[in-house]
């Protein structure tokens, strides 16, 4: 089975990504995208808060997401 893998960048200076599938048979590539909501988010610098967009899926928390493409379910499960 196909998968559609969605790279999703953790908070913090060392934090990586999780890599995460959703089946190819059962979502499109903008409706995997479109399981991550996009959240405004304030961060202090300099005194000042400034607004950034975040996004939440299965009650995490990610500064990024970005599309990786296809991978077949049983390279990416190795």
């Amino acid at each position: 089975m196909k998968l559609h893998i969605i790279s999703a960048k953790k908070f913090g200076y060392d934090a990586g990504y999780d890599h995460i599938p959703f089946p190819a048979d059962q979502y499109t590539r903008e409706s995997a995208m479109a399981q991550f909501k996009p959240v405004i988010k304030e961060t202090l610098k300099n005194n000042h808060w400034y607004p950034y967009t975040a996004y939440e899926y299965n009650g995490e928390t990610y500064y990024n997401i970005q599309y990786s493409g296809l991978a077949d379910e049983e390279e990416f499960y190795k």
